[in-house]
């Protein structure tokens, strides 16, 4: 039996999506100091539902407090306000969000996507089956 296919003259999947919000899992995180402010920062690879990844970075200090907050209330690990919290990286392996993605041109890397935010309004995503 033959398979059907319309040829389209496509070379490879494009290496972002529309943007707009998904849901993804974090497959894979490190922790690392920002070349530009020096602080801690995780380097977070995310893998969205439909296999794509996307690479984003959350950096500790005064002024990003907000994207940690915005990280740890989107995947339901928020502690209570005012209560210290210590993270580490290899437990975030697996934790699920929805992110708001957007297009960027990168000189380097072409049309990617980019994290705008963290989603907290949606709940935590189910997980995936496997």
């Amino acid at each position: 039996m033959a398979i059907k296919h319309q040829f389209n003259d496509e070379d490879n999947r494009p290496d972002f999506v529309d943007a707009g919000v998904y849901p993804a899992t974090i497959k894979e995180a490190k922790e690392k100091l920002s070349k530009s402010s020096g602080n801690e920062m995780l380097e977070i690879i995310w893998r969205l539902d439909n296999g794509m990844l996307i690479w984003d970075y959350v950096t500790f200090g005064e002024k990003t407090a907000y994207k940690v907050d915005t990280l740890l209330k989107s995947t339901g690990h928020a502690p209570k306000k005012g209560e210290e919290v210590e993270l580490n990286a290899d437990d975030m392996v697996g934790w699920r969000a929805f992110l708001d993605l957007r297009i960027e041109d990168d000189k380097n890397f072409g049309r990617k996507n980019k994290v705008s935010k963290y989603v907290t309004d949606k709940g935590v995503p189910e997980a995936l089956p496997f």
